[in-house]
């Protein structure tokens, strides 16, 4: 380890980086470098473009405080007072930060580089529960990614503006790439080992993980891989990409060009309206068919084409139940709704549910086959591809539930991170056995869990309750409703 750590336990520290001097904060056995630049802000001629090398700075800079985060419209949470919803913060196309939580004892510690969630359209490091001190008190170097978002870091726009911006759909995997490459050259000046490095992620995130699993520029970058309430599938073609962004070009109703000089708060009144023109769900995604992305993800690792690294991939049981709640009465599926199949496709499925399982309300059945749709069998077939290609795989499912608000009872989408970043009281006896937090950090520190590995057909599963049960192929009977669609 090369920080410069005080004697006295709450008290700045510095370490010296490829870009210059840093000056952070230790208290008590941890020690925190916030908002540190690891690319050029992508603004002016830099928009749309891949991220470049960050410039050095003189003297010391200093890491105590997050930057801001990437434009991005207001979150209002899944209900009034949602204590999940990202808090107001202040927005700037400078957006490309990282930040440390690392072990005031000496390294080399294992690494955690995590990629927040948010629909590829809101959310940022600061989000409270993102705090990495409990991984750092574990023995953890934790690192969290700030990168561009909507329309700012998935607008494929090389057919319009030139090759200068061919792949921008992916820009917003660039930037994790280029974080990636930052935390490979950095990271040990912070105690942490280069050589044990995990990339994690939750909803967005995981996605975005697992796009990052395919891409040729990321291998060896990461060793291991936690994909949370994610899966493969949420991807795009670069017609379907292209497509997309035509439509936010009409929806706009100016030339391209002006995109380029275009404020911040205009491209975000643009996309509000984009977002709100009856698109399917998550039209901002990583992009494939170009040099950064050859094939789909899911293809990629089918193939054996994707990184050979262990995986942690989990869901929540109810993860859909918050789209659900919000609708007033029974209504025909829309496609706003759905992330991956139509709306013709989801009714045929719905009727299949409604004769297999006539006692369920339709709020009951809708959330079911919402959560499998988005969330549940994009999971599963990216375990399914993962270890058939012959790599160590492990499934969780969250079924805990949450013990306040509307959803009390229910473990619904982001109810697991609080567990996996150390902060839900538990007892005792399930922190110390059964606990995600627990688990998370003994993936990051030996590459497996503490079950046994998943693999096709018994695809082993191991459920967090009131306690842990592992048992086989959960998903089997949703599954079977799907037959034939997917």
């Amino acid at each position: 380890m090369h920080i410069d750590l005080p004697r006295d336990p709450d008290s700045v520290c510095s370490v010296t980086t490829g870009t210059g001097r840093l000056e952070g904060r230790q208290t008590d056995e941890v020690v925190r470098f916030l908002g540190i630049p690891y690319a050029k802000a992508p603004m002016g001629h830099a928009r749309f473009r891949p991220p470049e090398k960050p410039e050095h700075w003189a003297g010391v800079r200093s890491a105590d405080c997050f930057a801001s985060i990437a434009p991005q419209l207001l979150d209002p949470g899944f209900y009034p007072g949602d204590p999940d919803a990202m808090p107001s913060r202040p927005m700037s196309e400078d957006c490309l930060y990282l930040n440390v939580w690392t072990p005031g004892s000496p390294g080399p510690h294992p690494v955690l580089v995590w990629l927040h969630g948010g629909s590829q359209l809101i959310g940022g490091t600061s989000r409270p529960v993102y705090n990495g001190s409990m991984f750092a008190r574990a023995g953890i170097t934790c690192v969290t990614v700030g990168y561009r978002l909507g329309a700012f870091g998935f607008l494929e726009l090389g057919e319009q503006l030139g090759t200068e911006h061919v792949d921008s759909g992916n820009c917003a995997l660039r930037d994790q790439l280029a974080a990636l490459e930052w935390i490979r050259d950095n990271i040990a000046g912070f105690g942490g080992d280069p050589a044990r490095i995990t990339l994690g992620g939750e909803s967005a995130g995981g996605k975005n993980v697992a796009a990052l699993m395919a891409a040729p520029a990321a291998q060896g970058l990461f060793h291991a891989a936690i994909v949370i309430s994610g899966g493969a599938d949420t991807v795009s073609s670069r017609v379907e990409a292209e497509a997309v962004t035509q439509r936010f070009i009409d929806i706009a109703g100016l030339p391209v060009s002006q995109l380029l000089d275009a404020s911040m708060e205009q491209i975000l009144t643009w996309q509000a309206m984009f977002l709100r023109s009856g698109i399917r769900k998550l039209p901002f995604r990583p992009v494939y068919g170009g040099d950064f992305l050859p094939q789909s993800p899911l293809s990629a690792i089918k193939d054996g084409r994707g990184a050979s690294v262990p995986l942690l991939i989990g869901t929540s049981r109810d993860e859909s139940l918050p789209a659900v709640q919000a609708l007033i009465a029974e209504e025909p599926w829309r496609r706003d709704q759905l992330s991956h199949l139509d709306p013709e496709t989801l009714t045929a499925i719905d009727m299949r549910l409604r004769s297999a399982y006539p006692e369920l309300t339709w709020r009951e059945g809708r959330v079911r086959l919402l959560s499998a749709e988005e969330y549940g069998l994009p999971s599963v077939r990216l375990a399914d591809a993962h270890a058939s290609a012959g790599n160590p795989t492990w499934m969780y499912r969250h079924d805990r539930g949450v013990t306040t608000g509307p959803f009390a009872g229910f473990a619904p989408h982001v109810s697991d991170l609080n567990w996996v970043w150390g902060h839900s009281p538990c007892s005792e006896e399930l922190c110390e056995v059964d606990d995600l937090h627990v688990t998370v950090c003994g993936f990051v520190r030996e590459k497996r869990a503490s079950w046994d590995p998943y693999g096709v057909p018994d695809r082993r599963t191991a459920l967090f309750g009131t306690s842990r049960s592992v048992i086989e192929d959960p998903s089997r009977d949703i599954r079977s409703l799907f037959e034939d669609f997917t």
